[in-house]
């Protein structure tokens, strides 16, 4: 078609190194849904995180779902990820497309990608995903902000336009110490969920819980995903302290990072609560709508969330959310749901988490959620996300 969108896509990881966390799913969910619209979707990345990834299948485009990906070899495995092989290939995959989308920010990857797009004219739009709030930034300032302004930031003032996912990451843009004035122009999109495969069903509920030799209807907190000090786990010990006297367990899914997970089931058990507490590993994919279906509550108290996939994947399942102000999605939330009770925002202090928890076991029914589906489709869905990724492309081109 003379009109047919061609783009390349690049970042460092791909399915299946899903350990890297969010970006892999919601780029490629993106890439597969503008591929559902007739785009031309090319993927280019590395094999990190992929120790066995086949000799044969490396640097040959490969055909998944609609996409062509094609996977260069790592540099050095662990550390920063580089790969001579894929900016050697990367002028043939510039010159066959008309825009390329970086997921690469902090990476030594992406500056050379950029550089290498604007030589022969190519936009290139950068996506963000928290890389800029006020947590990273934090975490080694003293060499990352040098940095910043030194490689990254050039780069950024050059791009065609930023993707961010949430109103609070385009916010977090206009931080001084980031010095990026107005320009580039802001995308607000936010991450893709593929929302079909998500609904409350209490036969799944009642087979979970009966699994995990849980009550029928005894209140169940959850917490789901990778655990690390970003996430905010070191609230809760104060808070689940303070709700003792109450009846409730607590489900806390997913790898430990760092410790986090493993500080907060000793705090428990030092407070004689470590018997509410079922620790369990990584989910499937497809064994969260029977977990979020089990749940009465999912718990995000992340210091910072560019935006929060899990809450929209519960709310689907019909379980509500209680998000700290630092989760991104939680003003698109309150903003969309304002009529539905789906749970809440607050700050993160233990105080104010207490007593909202407190309230809510103490008026606790065990109901899921009667949310519009079609509400979160219509915002999140990869359809819906897609188009308007699509009519953002074409503004540029």
């Amino acid at each position: 078609m003379a009109n047919q969108l061609c783009i390349l896509h690049a970042l460092p990881v791909w399915a299946p190194a899903w350990q890297y966390g969010g970006p892999v799913r919601s780029v490629g969910r993106l890439c597969g849904a503008l591929a559902d619209r007739g785009i031309k979707v090319e993927v280019i990345t590395t094999t990190a995180g992929l120790p066995d990834w086949p000799q044969t299948e490396i640097g040959v485009p490969l055909e998944r779902d609609g996409i062509t990906v094609t996977y260069y070899p790592e540099d050095q495995p662990g550390g920063a990820i580089r790969s001579q092989a894929l900016l050697a290939a990367l002028p043939k995959h510039l010159a066959r497309n008309q825009l390329l989308h970086l997921s690469a920010l902090w990476q030594p990857l992406g500056p050379p990608l950029q550089r290498a797009a604007q030589r022969l004219g190519v936009p290139v739009v950068h996506s963000l995903r928290g890389a800029l709030g006020p947590y990273s930034l934090s975490r080694g300032w003293w060499k990352k902000l040098p940095y910043y302004w030194l490689v990254e930031r050039p780069c950024l003032k050059r791009a065609a336009a930023l993707h961010t996912t949430s109103g609070r990451e385009q916010r977090e843009c206009n931080n001084p110490l980031l010095g990026l004035g107005a320009l580039p122009p802001r995308w607000l999109l936010p991450n893709p969920l593929e929302l079909a495969a998500f609904g409350f069903d209490p036969q799944q509920r009642l087979a979970w819980r009966t699994t995990h030799q849980l009550k029928a209807k005894e209140p169940l907190f959850l917490v789901c995903g990778r655990h690390h000090h970003k996430k905010g786990l070191d609230l809760l010990a104060p808070v689940f302290k303070a709700l003792a006297h109450l009846p409730w367990h607590f489900a806390l899914v997913g790898p430990d990072e760092d410790g986090s997970a493993a500080a907060l089931e000793q705090s428990l058990r030092c407070h004689g609560l470590g018997e509410r507490l079922l620790r369990l590993p990584l989910q499937q994919a497809t064994e969260l709508p029977a977990l979020f279906a089990a749940a009465d509550l999912l718990l995000m108290p992340s210091r910072h969330e560019n935006f929060g996939n899990v809450a929209l994947e519960a709310l689907a399942c019909g379980c509500p959310v209680l998000l700290s102000d630092g989760v991104g999605a939680g003003e698109e939330l309150e903003r969309l749901l304002t009529t539905q009770p789906w749970g809440a925002v607050l700050p993160r202090r233990s105080h104010l988490w207490s007593q909202w928890l407190a309230a809510w076991l103490l008026n606790f029914a065990a109901k899921p959620l009667r949310l519009d589906p079609q509400l979160l489709v219509d915002h999140y869905g990869s359809s819906a996300v897609a188009a308007n990724c699509e009519a953002l492309y074409r503004t540029l081109l």
